[in-house]
């Protein structure tokens, strides 16, 4: 029942879930499909690793929590490029997969 998978979340009678979520929000006609296929494209994955001021903070992010990593096991969905599992593997993580 819905209600005891909110009660499970912390969530309350009458809290929105995530579809009502994405229904009240998602405008019409948005095709998603089209939306997340574009970044199959390699002039999107190029357009993000030239942008320098994106990927130092990824980088300084990741390296700066060092702790986090070390000997975890991480996986990065949507990995593209694989750049941000190469930089979770540097910063100690014992295992990475890059799933795209």
């Amino acid at each position: 029942r819905m209600e005891d998978r909110k009660a499970d979340a912390g969530m309350k009678n009458g809290d929105a879930d995530a579809a009502d979520v994405v229904k009240a929000t998602a405008p019409d006609g948005v095709d998603y499909a089209n939306y997340f296929c574009a970044y199959a494209e390699l002039y999107h994955q190029k357009q993000m690793l030239v942008d320098t001021i994106r990927m130092e903070k990824y980088m300084e992010a990741i390296m700066a929590n060092k702790d986090s990593f070390r000997d975890k096991v991480v996986i990065d969905i949507g990995a593209g490029t694989g750049i941000l599992s190469i930089w979770a593997a540097k910063a100690g993580a014992s295992h990475v997969y890059a799933v795209e």
